[in-house]
C-alpha cells in the first residue's frame, strides 16, 4: 500500500496527457485543461496533510514542467503551493464532501490563475484575461470539478482503509 498513492498519481498523469487529448480534443472556443493529477494531489493533501501534498505537488509539478512546459519551476511551485494550501485545514474539511469539492475547485481555480499570472507577468503569454477566463479557466474548473466529484468518494474509502491499517500496525507493536 506504500506505493499506491504515487502509482495512482502516475497513472492519472499519463491519462491526462494521452487518453484525454484523444477523447476531448481542443475546440476553437474552449480549451479543456485536465489537471487530474493535481486534483488527486489536493485530495491526498486534504486527507494526509499539507506537507504530504507539498511533496507530491512539487514532484508532480516538476514532471509537468519537464514534459509539457518550456519553463522549469512554474508548475512545480504552483502545484506544491496550492496542494499545501489545500491541506492546511484538512481535519475540518475531510469529513464533509461538499467542502472537499470546494477546496478542489478553489485549488484548480487558483492553479489556473497563478499559472496565467506568472506567464502574463514575465511576458510569456499575450492572452487577455477575459479570453483566458472564458476559453480556458472556466472550462478547466468545470472539467476538473467533475473529475473531483468522480474520484472523491473512492479516494475517501482508500484513505479510510489506509488509516485502519495504520491503526492496526500501531496497535500490534
Amino acid at each position: 500500500m506504500r506505493y499506491l498513492l504515487p502509482a495512482l498519481i502516475a497513472v492519472v498523469f499519463l491519462i491526462e496527457g494521452t487518453w484525454f487529448q484523444v477523447l476531448a480534443p481542443t475546440t476553437d472556443e474552449f480549451v479543456w485543461v485536465p489537471r487530474f493529477a493535481f486534483v488527486l494531489i489536493v485530495i491526498i493533501s486534504i486527507y494526509k496533510g499539507a506537507s504530504t501534498g507539498l511533496i507530491y505537488g512539487g514532484i508532480t509539478g516538476l514532471f509537468q514542467d519537464v514534459v509539457y512546459s518550456s519553463l522549469i519551476g512554474v508548475y512545480m511551485f504552483a502545484y506544491g503551493l496550492l496542494a499545501y494550501m489545500g491541506g492546511v485545514s484538512y481535519e475540518s474539511v475531510k469529513h464533509r464532501p461538499m467542502l472537499v469539492l470546494l477546496v478542489i475547485v478553489l485549488a484548480v481555480s487558483g492553479l489556473e490563475l497563478l499559472i496565467y499570472g506568472i506567464y502574463q507577468g514575465i511576458g510569456y503569454t499575450s492572452v487577455t484575461f477575459g479570453d483566458f477566463a472564458w476559453q480556458r479557466w472556466l472550462p478547466s474548473v468545470l472539467l476538473n470539478g467533475a473529475f473531483g466529484i468522480l474520484i472523491m468518494f473512492p479516494m475517501r474509502k482508500i484513505f479510510n482503509k489506509l488509516e485502519r491499517e495504520d491503526r492496526f500496525k500501531k496497535a500490534s507493536l
